[in-house]
């Protein structure tokens, strides 16, 4: 029998991710390529770690750059 846990996935898409921050997919695609953004790629599959994503943006906040 498995859990809830053992099913929760450890990531977000760029889609899932671009939602909880409310912002768009051009964006978020260039989020994802600044250093220390918590995110792999996967040859074309970007997964966010949903757990550091809030993480990271507390530790962002007020940083304005080029995104």
């Amino acid at each position: 029998m498995t859990t809830n846990k053992e099913n929760e996935r450890l990531g977000l898409t760029v889609d899932e991710a671009r939602k909880m921050l409310g912002i768009g997919r051009n964006s978020m695609l260039k989020l994802v390529k600044v250093e220390g953004f918590p995110a792999v790629r996967f040859k074309r599959k970007i997964i966010i770690n949903k757990e550091l994503l809030p993480k990271w943006f507390e530790e962002n906040c007020g940083k304005y750059d080029d995104y």
